[in-house]
């Protein structure tokens, strides 16, 4: 499975899932390096590696949005491939990839839609959603949910892993309150029974940033 049918893959895992209809092939939406270089600002050759990110304008058109992915970080993707199974080598550079394609479908609903979305927002459903497809794809051709030392595991790579990094405070203690609620939300989500747990999904994805929040909170805590 190559990087672009990898992200098709995802794409059509995460549309399912939310009841999306973006009619979007993400794929047309990404740039490499040269990409990056081009449009944006330089690479630097053998330089420190840019991370993934969701490059986003509004133009008197409507906006205008790209995926940036570093042609490192698709190397390790293809090296080794997720649907192989998770491992230390390639759990990161997945979570990036299902993050900012995750990112690039919630402001494409939002830009048809005209709702405004915050980064708030944004963090916290990306956690949501790398938490599930990762989880699929850990565990495989078993539907079961994760045992806990897999579980401990992804969570550990997805969450609590270093610190949050970020351009100033503000950003960092963002990454963290999405985190926290992200994990809340999964926490009750786990414990629903299997024929309410994707509706309780499509719920939190179609309601507002404050919605999520309120959904969060309604839902039993542990």
């Amino acid at each position: 499975m190559g990087a672009g049918s990898l992200l098709q893959g995802v794409q059509g895992l995460l549309e399912r899932t939310y009841g999306m209809r973006t009619r979007l092939d993400a794929a047309r939406f990404v740039i490499g390096d040269l990409g990056y270089r081009t449009f944006y600002v330089e690479v630097r050759s053998g330089g420190p590696e840019r991370g993934a990110r969701t490059l986003v304008r509004e133009t008197g058109e409507g906006v205008r949005a790209a995926i940036y992915y570093p042609d490192g970080m698709i190397a390790a993707l293809e090296r080794h491939p997720p649907h192989r199974g998770l491992i230390e080598a390639n759990v990161d550079a997945f979570a990036a990839l299902v993050e900012e394609l995750d990112h690039l479908l919630c402001i494409a609903e939002a830009a048809e839609r005209a709702r405004p979305v915050s980064l708030l927002e944004l963090e916290l459903h990306a956690d949501v959603s790398k938490a599930l497809v990762l989880s699929r794809f850990l565990a495989g051709r078993d539907a079961r949910p994760l045992d806990p030392e897999r579980r401990t595991w992804l969570r550990y790579h997805l969450f609590h892993k270093g610190e949050w990094m970020g351009e100033t405070a503000a950003e960092c203690a963002r990454y963290r309150e999405a985190a926290r609620l992200a994990l809340r939300f999964l926490d009750a989500v786990e414990r629903l029974r299997p024929e309410t747990r994707l509706q309780v999904l499509r719920t939190f994805h179609a309601a507002s940033g404050a919605g999520k929040r309120e959904l969060i909170q309604q839902l039993p805590a542990a």
